[in-house]
């Protein structure tokens, strides 16, 4: 593993286990997590409820660990993250 991931992957952990603090119940992090998967595919529907909870409901019924749930959490919120402050600002000319 090289240097970059390294750090991603402690990132990571990092950000898991400050999440897996707060005690969220486990739909809550099906819901969590199937908020920032819908965004991360950039599924033109993203925001809306129903989708959300059709998505959440295919993670619950996947039975995922806690500790999985809160470690994708943790990763998406951590690319998403480096993918938005890639983007270019928008500018004034």
């Amino acid at each position: 593993m090289n240097e970059m991931n390294e750090k991603l992957q402690h990132q990571i952990g990092v950000a898991a286990y400050y999440l897996s603090q707060k005690n969220y119940t486990y739909d809550t992090l099906c819901w969590m997590l199937a908020e920032r998967q819908l965004v991360a595919q950039r599924d033109p529907r993203y925001a809306h409820r129903d989708r959300i909870r059709e998505k959440a409901a295919e993670i619950y019924f996947y039975a995922t660990p806690y500790d999985v749930l809160v470690w994708l959490i943790a990763e998406l919120d951590i690319r998403l993250n480096i993918e938005k402050s890639r983007k270019p600002r928008d500018r004034i000319i």
